[in-house]
């Protein structure tokens, strides 16, 4: 028998993949219950309702996010490798997924039933980015000459955005998430 906190997760984890593929509009309590191989009344034990379950999945997903953006920042590699892979987190969370012909609704369904959570993930993949362009501004001079690390942290979240809403397969997104990094990089050494 699964203890209620295991439970929990094998619900979240479905529920992300049922509104991924279907979007939050079409998915419903009973998908949710189908996808995690719970009863309905299984399920309400645990949420009272979709959109409660769609905060709950969103909160724990940001807390991996974050956890992934940083363990790219601490990794070995490159400015440029490490950068990317704190950035990837939110490309390859999305595009790995929400089907693509949902994105755009998704992430607009995110914005008003978990806005506060979504402001959260932004102001901490934010702190994320600017931790590495500051700490890297040995190899990247103009970061603290020129640029603030916070402003170029904030320019690159807002390209990703852009990058994430396309409709594209996924390896031209990462394709485009690593000229953006390579332009960043460049645009940040004077040498």
């Amino acid at each position: 028998m699964l203890d209620a906190t295991t439970k929990q997760r094998q619900v979240l984890s479905a529920a992300l993949r049922t509104f991924g593929r279907y979007g939050y509009r079409r998915t419903s309590m009973e998908l949710i219950a189908q996808a995690a191989q719970v009863s309905r009344p299984a399920l309400y034990q645990h949420f009272r309702n979709k959109q409660d379950v769609f905060r709950a999945m969103t909160a724990q997903m940001v807390d991996g996010l974050i956890d992934a953006a940083e363990l790219a920042r601490r990794s070995e590699g490159t400015v440029a490798d490490r950068l990317e892979g704190v950035l990837s987190v939110k490309i390859e969370f999305v595009a790995g997924t929400v089907d693509a012909e949902f994105r755009s609704e998704i992430l607009a369904d995110a914005e008003k039933i978990a806005g506060d959570l979504v402001q959260s993930f932004k102001d901490r993949l934010h702190a994320v980015v600017s931790a590495l362009l500051t700490e890297s501004s040995v190899e990247l001079d103009l970061v603290g000459a020129e640029f603030r690390a916070d402003d170029v942290a904030h320019l690159l979240l807002d390209a990703v955005v852009g990058i994430v809403q396309e409709d594209a397969a996924p390896d031209v997104l990462d394709k485009r998430l690593r000229d953006l990094v390579h332009l960043t990089i460049r645009g940040l050494t004077s040498r």
